[in-house]
């Protein structure tokens, strides 16, 4: 009988199923069964888990009828025959040392139950669950939701391992046939325990869905999801009721209107009357149980709207909703002094419920800590949640050293400093005096003492209290200070982020290591008599069981100590593709950790020699690295295949150089790829033999040769085999700074390569000079003689590309007698000879607004640009609009409350704008309400599409011969956003599977939207090729074959192609109802196929050219209706028209 029963119920997640049981199987607690049970998955999941069950007697696969996740779970939970039960949901993961810290805990403490922290992960990487980032701040042994009860936010049971006893015992069953389930058993069980573990470190990976289906929990607008999580919550209350434990309901119920139900408050304003009515009737009996004073002791965001919800103003909940998004943060709060704070909310409500207290508690960010001497030197930022301290005397800070164990107090100097505020955010914060810098002795604190800076803030008559922590990058860099006395100070980091300094004496120093026939020998001496017996440590950060080596002291004082490799290396790694998000989500291997055991006392920390060299080592097809790590002592990490660099240094000529390999030759060409961390965008350089050469001022792109984009960018080594992480050490970042530019090459605590870039704008680019430049040098400008000249924008200064590019070329054609300038954002823009460059949000570029004759763009200009009347403004536009555009949309998400006053003012700006069509323009002139003149010449962009050069644009692109080009070009989605104006991926397609069925005579060619900031996912060699770099859209239509699109405009522009489209069409009724809109009947007069799954687009990309004769006549009428003026001659007629 195994130790542990993970239960896998399994019901259509063919995709993610293969993962997910290897990441099972691969688990570093071997002694495990694996119960799958198959609920009636119409899919090929089954076939997946009997497979499994065929080649690892561990796993055993159950059938039974569909009957819901509950009942799955219930099923396995019969069939299991392990001490310890796990649940495991079909599409998520478990960390490699999931089980083993878990039981490892559970067989220690005696405790009924385990719960471990949890990740979510998808193709954006892997990021701290929200709704458990409070819960496990810090590990306890045997504690209890009744004396911690942050635990009753712990609502998941798949991050938990249970004793089968506790639960046999209690009859703990899930409810069956509803939503959230979870619930319904985690939270009576942590009532029911005598005792629970709590572990900070990742126990559970839970996956965002990204394709066509997102996950139930995922989708909340809908009323049985609702009614099912009132059920769930109530579930609870009446367990506490029926089982003597009322005097807990005042905490539950709190909980539950801040943390639990508030997930369908904000997406109220998404969803349809009939969800609102049911969510407003059930919140209003749920309101009216708990009673008014839970409801008062809520955080004043939640109150206020729980009050709306309270007195039926739904139409009130939707503007503060509306208002949540839109306002800045530093106009939320009102009022001080006698009467309070309280939130400046946009609906009239009694100061009681706005009133804001324990919600004003202290931000901070840690922005340096740096050895000086013999102290410690922080330098940070603090201030009250939504204060701003303008002015120095409105906040005073003071700072105490506080020993752990003993409560012992110093008092340390606070110097007070203006720096970026907490407050305000985005490109324009500004400064105030939430800045701080204190500094620590650091030379006489004792050793075996643990210490914690607190911090106590006078802001405005307002006090409060916190300990210093909430590190930024730079400050996670352990420090370490070794003095003259013997004693050492480490900084570490704790789960809730908060500093710690941990003052020992170092037992012991290492002073070389070895690897030989797979034993990794260590040498050193010792610092103190450690007695006899005294063993090597080795821990996991992960968690798990330690590991300890005798060592062996000789006459002198000297040690060594054997560790076998295999007993420390994981058995086995997860059966998947290394390049997967799913391998990178677990991430395997290990990092172990060494320390000293003496015969008497706790252990010490065993210290790294500065002259010892790391090794690196290869064993079982993986990476074995010995090194010191950055707080100084010996670390041995288990990794995937690694570039291992030895040597950085700027050349003469500005280049980064760099010299390493990996342990394994690598097979064929490699290339380092230089990815931007913002965008996602990628640079290779070829890989010359064991070094590399990086051009960070001009690298080839599709766009041109083009600097590296500002901000920080990451490293990884691309081969046929897959991509693999670039590591270095080293002490001391490597700085370059050009006229235009600085270089900054480092690296981050996991010793993998950054190089930060700056931007080009330099000082310019400051909040202050970008102040003075809006509101001095511009208006002065704005007074000077006009300049013969056009500026040109293209997608904000991103590309050379759409109707002005066409413009520019057509006056460049006649000779035209002006000066031509294009704005460009951060030097992101190649350019023909004879257009001058213009630095976006430079010096140059608030001039050539200011005084330029002509500005043609295709964007909106800034809000404070105002058209001079000898200034002639021609808005290109962006293509027939298919959704709704301008004053049409009532509301986006993040904008603006004035956005409609805005955009009033932009569009009073313009002198023309152009329209594609007859058809268009009273589309746009109602859109706009534009009163200028409308210039129906059809688009400028198009004209290439009856005279360009499709073989060189294939030839540019690396096409291969005998391959059809099919292009992908989706839109953006209003409501799938990161911050305004930066948007998600949102493709929905599964590229595998296309992939398999496409991939041996197609090419899937995939351009972002300019606001999209995601990468475009790598499947299928060069199946599927990223062409967002690529200046010129409309160029791409000459190449393709098929365009697959969404809402995109760009299918009136393809349209004029004649060739095939389909258009994907997953969210067709959220996007036209909920977001939206569109101009005209898209579902009836559709040119093409409406596919809502990745295999409808598949079959509609085979099947063109049946598609072509099916939608012959509507495609005719399509392009009568939107393209009658895509002649080729568009460009002419403009310039004839504007410029004469």
């Amino acid at each position: 009988m195994a130790l542990v029963s993970v239960i896998v119920p399994i019901y259509d997640v063919e995709p993610y199923l293969e993962a997910c049981l290897a990441s099972v199987a691969a688990q570093t607690w071997s002694d495990i069964e694996v119960v799958m049970v198959d609920d009636g998955s119409p899919d090929s999941s089954a076939e997946i888990a009997a497979a499994f069950a065929a080649r690892d007697g561990r796993f055993r696969l159950v059938r039974q009828e569909n009957g819901g996740l509950g009942a799955a779970r219930n099923t396995g939970v019969r069939h299991a025959s392990g001490e310890f039960l796990a649940f495991l949901d079909s599409d998520d993961l478990l960390p490699p040392t999931a089980i083993e810290t878990m039981a490892c805990a559970l067989l220690e403490s005696g405790s009924d139950l385990a719960t471990g922290n949890v990740l979510r992960f998808s193709g954006h990487g892997v990021r701290q669950s929200p709704m458990h980032r409070a819960i496990f701040t810090r590990s306890a042994r045997r504690t209890h939701v009744t004396r911690d009860d942050i635990l009753l936010k712990d609502r998941l049971v798949t991050n938990k391992l249970w004793r089968r006893a506790f639960w046999d015992r209690n009859d703990l069953r899930f409810p069956e046939g509803v939503l959230w389930e979870d619930i319904a058993v985690a939270l009576p069980a942590h009532f029911l325990a005598e005792a629970v573990d709590v572990l900070s470190v990742p126990v559970y990976l839970w996956r965002e869905r990204e394709g066509e289906s997102t996950s139930i929990t995922q989708n909340r607008a809908h009323v049985k999801g609702v009614e099912d999580r009132f059920a769930a919550v109530r579930s609870v209350r009446d367990f506490l009721v029926r089982t003597g434990r009322a005097r807990h309901l005042p905490a539950w119920d709190r909980m539950v209107l801040d943390s639990d139900l508030p997930n369908f408050l904000q997406v109220l304003d998404q969803a349809d009357d009939d969800f609102r009515r049911r969510f407003s009737d059930l919140a209003r009996a749920y309101l009216e149980e708990a009673g008014p004073k839970v409801l008062a002791s809520v955080p004043a965001p939640r109150r206020v709207k729980w009050e709306l919800v309270r007195q039926d103003r739904v139409d009130d909940l939707l503007r503060v909703l509306e208002w949540e998004r839109t306002a800045k943060a530093n106009t939320r709060v009102t009022g001080g002094g006698v009467r309070g704070y309280h939130l400046n909310c946009p609906v009239p409500l009694p100061g009681s419920v706005t009133r804001m207290r324990k919600e004003l508690d202290l931000r901070q960010r840690v922005d340096e800590l740096r050895r000086q001497d013999d102290r410690l030197v922080v330098d940070g930022r603090i201030s009250p949640r939504h204060l701003r301290p303008r002015k120095r005397i409105q906040q005073h800070i003071a700072a105490w050293l506080v020993e752990e164990d003993t409560g012992r107090r110093v008092r340390l100097r606070v110097r007070r400093r203006r720096g970026p505020s907490l407050v305000d955010t985005g490109p324009r914060r500004r400064k105030d005096w939430c800045g701080f810098r204190l500094a620590i002795d650091t030379a006489e604190l004792p050793a075996g003492s643990s210490w914690r800076v607190e911090l106590r803030v006078l802001h405005r008559g307002l006090v409060r209290r916190a300990t210093l922590g909430q590190p930024g990058p730079a400050a996670r860099r352990p420090v370490l200070a070794e003095h003259d006395r013997g004693t050492a100070v480490w900084t570490e980091w704790t789960a809730a982020d908060e500093l710690r300094l941990r003052v020992d004496r170092p037992a012991a120093r290492v002073t070389g290591h070895r690897v030989v026939d797979g034993r990794l020998w260590i040498s050193g001496r010792c610092e103190d008599d450690l007695g006899a017996g005294p063993h090597l440590r080795l821990t996991r950060p992960q968690g798990g069981r330690d590991r300890r080596y005798p060592m062996i002291i000789s006459d002198g004082g000297t040690f060594d100590a054997m560790i076998d490799l295999d007993g420390v290396l994981s058995e086995r790694w997860p059966d998947l593709d290394p390049s997967s998000l799913e391998m990178s989500a677990l991430n395997p291997g290990a990092e172990w950790r060494f320390d000293v055991v003496p015969q008497v006392g706790p252990a010490r920390p065993l210290v790294v020699d500065d002259g010892v060299e790391r090794g690196l080592h290869r064993r079982h097809g993986r990476d074995v690295v010995v090194s010191r790590s950055a707080s100084g002592g010996l670390v041995l990490r288990e990794q995937r295949p690694t570039f291992h660099v030895e040597r950085v240094w700027w050349s003469e000529r500005g280049h980064l150089e760099l010299a390493g390999a990996p342990m394994r030759p690598i097979d064929g060409p490699a290339w380092l790829v230089v990815t931007s961390r913002g965008r996602f965008s990628e640079r290779l350089f070829p890989i010359d033999g064991e070094r590399v050469t990086v051009t960070p001022e001009a690298s080839e792109t599709l766009g041109g040769r083009l600097p590296l984009p500002s901000g920080a960018h990451g490293f990884t080594v691309r081969t046929a085999a897959g991509d693999m992480r670039v590591e270095f050490h080293q002490a001391e970042p490597l700085e370059h700074a050009t006229g235009n530019r600085t270089f900054t090459f480092d690296t981050d605590l996991m010793a993998e390569a950054v190089l930060t870039v700056g931007g080009d704008l330099g000082a310019e680019g400051r909040p202050k000079q970008q102040r003075l430049l809006r509101e001095e040098f511009y208006p002065a400008r704005r007074a000077e003689p006009r300049r013969d000249a056009v500026l040109f924008d293209s997608h904000g200064g991103r590309q050379f590309s759409d109707s002005p590019r066409a413009i520019y070329e057509e006056l460049r054609r006649r000779g035209a007698d002006l000066e031509f300038l294009w704005s460009v954002r951060d030097g992101q823009v190649e350019l023909p000879e004879g257009v001058t460059p213009v630095r976006r949000y430079g010096r140059e570029h608030y001039e050539a607004l200011a005084r330029c004759r002509y500005v043609v763009t295709n964007v909106d200009l800034p809000g404070w640009f105002e058209r001079r009347p000898d200034q002639v403004v021609l808005q290109t536009g962006r293509g027939t609009p298919l959704k709704r555009v301008g004053f049409d949309v009532e509301r986006m998400p993040l904008a603006r409350p004035d956005h409609h006053e805005r955009l009033a003012w932009k569009v009073a700006q313009w002198s023309h704008l152009i329209s594609p069509s007859p058809w268009c323009t009273p589309v746009l002139r109602r859109a706009f309400r534009f009163d200028g003149e409308i210039l129906e010449t059809g688009l400028p962009r198009n004209d290439v599409l009856r005279h360009g050069d499709a073989a060189r644009i294939r030839a540019r692109l690396g096409l291969p011969e005998g391959r059809r080009v099919v292009l992908h070009l989706p839109t953006w989605r209003d409501d799938k956003l990161y911050a305004r104006g930066r948007y998600r991926l949102d493709l929905r397609l599964d590229l595998q599977r296309m992939y398999e069925e496409l991939g041996g005579d197609h090419v899937l060619l995939i351009r972002r939207h300019p606001n999209v900031v995601d990468r475009v996912p790598r499947t299928g060699g060069d199946f599927v090729r990223d062409v967002s770099g690529y200046p010129d859209a409309t160029e791409l239509y000459l190449v393709a074959d098929t365009l697959v699109t969404d809402y995109s405009a760009a299918m009136f522009d393809f349209a004029v192609t004649g060739r095939p489209m389909v258009f994907h069409v997953h969210d067709l009724e959220h996007y036209r109802d909920e977001l939206r809109g569109f101009t005209f009947g898209f579902e009836a007069d559709a040119p093409g196929p409406l596919a809502r799954t990745t295999e409808e687009v598949t079959a509609a990309i085979r099947g063109a050219a049946e598609a072509e004769a099916k939608y012959a006549a509507l495609y005719e009428e399509f392009r009568a209706r939107f393209c009658p003026l895509d002649d080729g001659g568009a460009a002419a007629r403009v310039v004839d028209r504007v410029f004469g």
